[in-house]
């Protein structure tokens, strides 16, 4: 029995050292995790922040399922109680941990639609998430997806491989406001983590009061548009100055959809905003 009693503590300690491993990765910068190295299938996730912060409606993902795809990338499913929302995870080539950006696609639009953002991201070193966001009843609700985003945010930095204190969100249209609210009204829980948020010809008219968010963000902006039939310039001006710290870029070609001549360069912008702002 005292054998059995000794036997069935070591094992505690093995799979609790093996989760503390997990869920602390984050908190130091581990050189050289391989990718490949861990097969995660739904384990609960916490966050490292500071608890005692309050935030409304924090969202915390309680468990996480990581299915291995071809060419390096990952399907992952994130659960918030019996809630079950999809992504997939494009990861550099090489051994982590690796920054990672979020990514939050137009009103109704397929994730798959931004793949060559994800995987030009992949290629520079940045691990990069595409989220399959779902409409409520036929709707399409920003306060919705940004907690599906903060869910997927929460789930996917409890991974080894992924360096969560360089983090960011990339979105556009009404994709950009969601990633735009989600950064702001979570910025005092995820601060140490979150990097900077990337706006592609941001939908601002949904929401009435983001404007009276966005000094809550203490992270960089970045703000994209495009000058044939983009934007209002008086509302992206108008949000560069409630940031703390944002920036425009405009470009020529482009319109709000920006599948023109200047996409690429556009992606390259995004790609050299991370590298900046690590």
């Amino acid at each position: 029995m005292g054998k059995n009693l000794i036997r069935k503590n070591s094992l505690i300690l093995v799979v609790s050292a093996i989760l503390l491993s997990m869920f602390t990765a984050c908190d130091a910068k581990p050189s050289d995790v391989p990718v490949s190295s861990i097969n995660i299938n739904t384990v609960s996730t916490s966050d490292t922040s500071d608890p005692s912060v309050s935030v409304p409606d924090k969202v915390i993902t309680t468990g996480i399922d990581v299915i291995d795809m071809e060419d390096n990338t990952k399907q992952i499913k994130v659960y918030v109680d019996e809630r079950e929302i999809d992504g997939v995870l494009y990861l550099p080539e090489g051994t982590g941990p690796f920054p990672v950006c979020y990514i939050a696609q137009g009103l109704g639009a397929p994730y798959y639609a931004y793949i060559d953002l994800a995987e030009a991201m992949a290629a520079n070193g940045i691990a990069a998430v595409l989220i399959d966001f779902e409409a409520e009843n036929g709707e399409y609700s920003y306060v919705a997806e940004a907690e599906d985003l903060i869910a997927m945010f929460d789930g996917v930095t409890s991974l080894p491989y992924i360096y969560c204190h360089d983090t960011f969100f990339w979105g556009h249209s009404f994709g950009a406001l969601v990633t735009a609210y989600a950064g702001c009204e979570y910025y005092s829980y995820y601060s140490e983590k979150l990097k900077g948020l990337i706006l592609l010809e941001p939908s601002f008219d949904f929401s009435d009061d983001i404007y009276d968010k966005m000094p809550d963000f203490g992270g960089k902006v970045m703000i994209f548009a495009g000058k044939a039939e983009g934007s209002s310039p008086d509302k992206l001006e108008n949000a560069k100055n409630a940031f703390q710290n944002a920036d425009i870029r405009f470009f020529e070609g482009e319109d709000h959809y920006f599948n023109g001549p200047d996409r690429d360069a556009m992606i390259q912008a995004s790609i050299d905003f991370i590298r900046n702002n690590m």
